[in-house]
């Protein structure tokens, strides 16, 4: 087996470090949390990007600062706000492109966040309860990470406008009560000394769905063994795909693979478990174990049933190139059982 490359986190300039330290310890001091939530929801656009910047800490749990990045970032922040995601999803985390700053106990740091702080000598400028700033940078499927050059520059400009703009909304908490849910307050392009609200422009922005994954490519594929098995009618299979719970440490970022189940609907058992790259799409992954479960049954099934449109337009072609039918359902209790059972597995470790 190849030995997997270690992990490192990213090298940042010990003065932006510095910079981005200061940034956290104004933010921590101004609280902010105290009068804004989740709905207090302010935009930039600038050098950095377009992101979605929203204060952490209304429910008294989470203390900090999350800048959802670009359009995936803003269109997951929409879909969580419209209840897309259930609460407590354990999937939620897997889609967020964001970058995050909470304050947590020194103890509950990394290494490598303890190492830039003891360089920099810095010390919390609010002493009970001591917290410490955390910086991590979110990405869909990858294990959340150390920040890099380019996202401390991002925080750090964030976390300044944060500042600002918390202070504004502190005198003007009506601000946003005209407002539709999807309008936003977005900083000026160029800031006008002393800044006030009347310098900020308001955007809509809508949520879309998550694009689609293509097609199944059956040209680059040799299903001639798999059409040659038997095919005994009223047989049923559940497929469905996922993020799964355990990471692979691999260079430069760990990442959660993808994982595909397929099931036997009369028995409950599991005919394939097909793990993916961080590169293929979940129609890739469903294919992957579909075709692995026809090979090691010995047969192919009348019916596969999935929950999910996407996997089902993804797998269509492969389907009709092997006879089998597709059916949406609205639950797959066999192949849920089989997940819940890998996510109890990663529980216990």
């Amino acid at each position: 087996m190849a030995k997997k490359k270690a992990q490192h986190a990213p090298t940042v300039p010990l003065d932006r470090w510095r910079e981005l330290y200061q940034a956290a310890a104004s933010f921590q001091i101004l609280a902010p949390w105290h009068w804004m939530d989740d709905t207090h929801i302010f935009g930039i656009n600038n050098e950095h990007g377009v992101r979605l910047a929203t204060v952490l800490g209304g429910m008294g749990e989470v203390f900090g600062l999350a800048s959802y990045r670009g359009g995936a970032g803003a269109n997951f922040l929409l879909r969580l706000r419209r209840g897309e995601f259930p609460p407590e999803s354990p999937g939620a985390g897997f889609y967020q492109e964001a970058l995050l700053v909470d304050f947590v106990s020194k103890k509950n740091l990394r290494k490598e966040d303890r190492a830039i702080i003891q360089e920099l000598d810095f010390q919390p400028p609010i002493r009970k309860p001591k917290l410490f700033p955390e910086f991590r940078s979110y990405k869909p499927g990858y294990v959340p990470w150390f920040i890099d050059e380019a996202e401390a520059c991002l925080l750090l400009d964030d976390l300044r406008k944060a500042v600002l703009f918390g202070e504004l909304l502190r005198t003007n908490l009506s601000l946003y009560d005209s407002r539709q849910e999807t309008e936003f307050p977005f900083f000026p392009a160029s800031v006008a000394e002393p800044l006030t609200l009347d310098q900020f422009e308001w955007h809509t922005i809508l949520p879309v769905p998550p694009p689609a994954d293509p097609p199944i490519d059956t040209h680059a594929l040799d299903l001639s063994p798999l059409l040659a098995l038997p095919q005994p009618p009223k047989t049923a299979w559940e497929l469905t795909a996922f993020y799964s719970p355990f990471a692979v440490n691999e260079s430069p970022r760990p990442y959660f693979p993808k994982v595909a189940l397929t099931v036997d609907e009369a028995t409950g058992m599991i005919l394939a478990f097909h793990l993916a790259t961080i590169n293929d799409t979940m129609g890739q992954t469903a294919a992957g174990s579909l075709i692995q479960a026809i090979q090691a049954s010995g047969y192919r099934p009348a019916v596969i049933k999935m929950d999910s449109i996407n996997l089902i337009r993804a797998l269509q072609p492969l389907a009709n190139a092997l006879g089998v039918k597709l059916l949406q359902a609205k639950s797959l209790p066999m192949a849920e059982e089989g997940r819940r059972s890998l996510e109890a597995l990663n529980n216990q470790f």
